[in-house]
């Protein structure tokens, strides 16, 4: 990033006298556009913290595929929600958010203010509007779904899943939205539609000062390819190789992180390595389209930063 960037006059420093109790700040953008470099500025400047909205920084066991911030920067500045997701864990955004409101109420204790980095729209979508009410699921539940889908197999299980909510299995075939679609009829004898109609709850009562940190698309994907290489030369390879011998549910959200499908697959011996890289750098340059797409319709922000 640049030596030039002027923190100030970017988060209007001298109007915005950001109160850790009452706001939010979000800086939000495509990966690999600066954000949580431009965070840890703006931190300095209004005694802050870096809260993480990045669903794959999460998990603990993708340091450097999830380009987490680095010791020195989480010693510089307090950062949260970073690396504390177990990689077998089918960790949601609900879980997520839940977190999120109970770091906002610690962070008023110590009257810091709260700075939202991540690209995840999702996650942002859920600060902003919050989610949908549907109840989480009992145990007794969970174990009743799956053993369910193990007697009578995937298909059979999907073909039932239809018959109760058409409408949300046609977009939602996986296997873990099926246990949970199952699940959710199980125990409240309503489906995933009903549910999806129902008032939103959740979103975080502050003020909210969204900025989105602007970069032409072909620079994001050069940023995306080197450091691509980079992390590989850094270890990425050792960090997915850890997942593969754990032996991972490949329908898992920590399974289908860019980087981590395709090393995977050349774990498995079913790709070459150099395809694996190949693939993973064009899924890269696809989920960069897929979040430049979901701002320009989704995300109303305070200021866009071009950089």
């Amino acid at each position: 990033m640049s030596s030039l960037f002027n923190v100030k006059a970017s988060f209007d420093l001298e109007k915005n006298h950001y109160n850790y109790e009452k706001d939010l700040v979000i800086i939000a953008g495509p990966t690999c556009v600066g954000k949580s470099l431009i965070a840890m500025q703006l931190a300095k400047k209004i005694n802050g913290v870096l809260i993480n909205a990045d669903s794959v920084q999460v998990y603990e066991d993708l340091k450097l595929l999830s380009a987490r911030p680095t010791e020195k920067d989480m010693h510089q500045v307090p950062h949260f929600l970073y690396g504390y997701v177990k990689s077998e864990i089918n960790y949601s955004i609900a879980d997520w958010l839940q977190q999120l409101h109970k770091v906002l109420d610690n962070l008023k204790k110590i009257k810091k203010t709260a700075i939202l980095v991540g690209g995840s729209g999702l996650y942002l979508n859920s600060v902003i509007n919050g989610l949908a009410p549907i109840p989480r699921l009992k145990e007794e539940i969970k174990k009743e779904s799956l053993l369910k889908l193990n007697e009578i197999g995937i298909d059979n299980f999907k073909e039932i899943n239809f018959n109760i909510d058409p409408k949300f299995v046609a977009k939602n075939c996986d296997k873990h939205r099926l246990l949970r679609s199952y699940g959710v009829f199980l125990q409240t004898n309503k489906n995933m539609t009903y549910w999806y109609k129902k008032s939103r709850q959740g979103a975080i009562k502050r003020k909210i000062y969204s900025f989105l940190i602007n970069l032409e698309r072909e620079q994001i994907y050069r940023r995306c390819e080197l450091r691509f290489d980079n992390m590989l030369k850094e270890g990425a390879l050792e960090e997915v190789k850890k997942i593969h011998k754990s032996n991972v549910d490949r329908s898992l959200p920590v399974a289908k992180c860019l980087g981590v499908k395709w090393l995977l697959s050349y774990l498995d011996k079913k790709i070459s390595f150099e395809e694996a890289i190949k693939l993973s750098k064009r899924d890269t340059r696809r989920y960069v389209k897929r979040q430049i797409t979901w701002f320009s319709h989704n995300y109303i922000p305070y200021k866009i930063i071009n950089m």
